[in-house]
């Protein structure tokens, strides 16, 4: 069983946030490229089209983008689901030969194959795996499809350790009151069977504007969401209690999205009851993250944090969207005041923290 821990790739994207806030002239460090909006899943809680367009980026387009990027980026591949993009191999390549990369996937579609070659790139740091209860029932995995998912991920564990890589295993799961009362035996799961390397709680997020890939007109960002209330929040705190006295004896970690409570020591966990209060922007550390990060949708359109579209870069060179007015617009609002598509965001920094 190995120990879970915020790794070097994680800090050092949180490091160069603060240069990138504090240097007007540089680019993002990070880009999630959302190959595509096509699952092969079809999960209640996802805010993903699924529709299929015409102007969805091709292999040439995302090749031009990714020839626009500085040295010192950090690359996401997700989607919908990226391994359902016909030449996700292609643009693998391109991003892992030049790029510290990671892949976030519900990895029904991983084969030993898929895995064998991901593993050949030394810049490949993580894989990103979605386990929300013990089976994933709740995103209609069939038995099968579960068994195979265990298989495969033993066998990117058996050859990263022959390989003698460091690439991680992380596992995201996320909280739902269906599964409230599981939450514990889903992390030991995690830990003990599957053996990841990281693991994260996530909570739903607050507003549909947050890294969906339907863009929105700007204005709605102040518009108050339709953030859903957690009916088990109590019992969701003593799951997680159980995971911070597992932690304490195991010599394991795990961390919340948002960051909003410590699972590593025996501290309170109450402060976690404010993402379920209205959103209230005093109560949060101002945000620096639409200056380090940005999304590119399926369709080429450049979205920060919130899926409001600053450019497509099928048209306009990446800096020229970057440093575009409207751009700038945007992130003199989140500078001066969080608005309230930023609720429950993963990136929210409690003041109480």
């Amino acid at each position: 069983m190995s120990k879970s821990k915020h790794t070097k790739f994680h800090s050092k994207h949180e490091l160069l946030s603060k240069d990138i806030y504090d240097n007007s002239t540089m680019l993002p460090s990070r880009y999630v490229l959302v190959l595509t909006n096509k699952c092969n899943l079809n999960c209640s809680f996802c805010y993903q089209d699924k529709q299929s367009y015409e102007k969805n980026m091709k292999t040439n387009d995302w090749l031009n983008l990714i020839n626009q990027l500085p040295a010192y980026s950090r690359i996401t591949l997700t989607g919908g689901e990226p391994l359902v993009y016909s030449d996700f191999k292609n643009i693998f390549t391109e991003v892992a030969t030049k790029f510290d990369c990671n892949i976030i996937t519900n990895g029904l579609l991983l084969t030993k194959d898929i895995i064998d070659y991901i593993l050949s790139f030394e810049k490949f740091k993580v894989l990103s795996i979605s386990v929300d209860d013990i089976g994933n029932l709740s995103r209609d995995v069939t038995p099968k499809q579960w068994i195979e998912l265990k298989e495969n991920l033993s066998y990117f564990i058996k050859r990263r350790d022959e390989l003698r890589l460091d690439t991680l295993l992380d596992i995201k799961t996320l909280i739902l009151d269906n599964t409230s009362e599981q939450l514990f035996d889903i992390y030991k799961f995690c830990k003990e069977e599957l053996n990841c390397d990281t693991h994260a709680f996530q909570f739903l997020k607050g507003s549909e504007l947050q890294h969906a890939d339907v863009i929105s007109p700007y204005e709605k960002i102040f518009d108050n969401p339709n953030t859903y209330k957690y009916k088990k929040m109590n019992q969701i705190k003593q799951e997680l209690q159980k995971v911070q006295k597992y932690n304490s004896t195991a010599n394991t970690n795990s961390y919340v999205h948002p960051d909003f409570a410590d699972l590593n020591n025996q501290s309170n966990l109450d402060n976690l009851d404010i993402l379920n209060k209205d959103f209230n922007s005093n109560d949060y550390k101002k945000c620096i993250f639409p200056w380090s990060s940005v999304h590119i949708n399926y369709d080429g359109e450049l979205i920060p944090c919130l899926a409001i579209g600053m450019g497509n870069v099928k048209n306009k060179p990446l800096k020229d969207i970057i440093f575009s007015e409207r751009f700038n617009k945007f992130k003199l609002e989140i500078s001066k005041n969080l608005v309230p598509a930023c609720s429950r965001c993963g990136w929210l920094k409690s003041k109480e923290l």
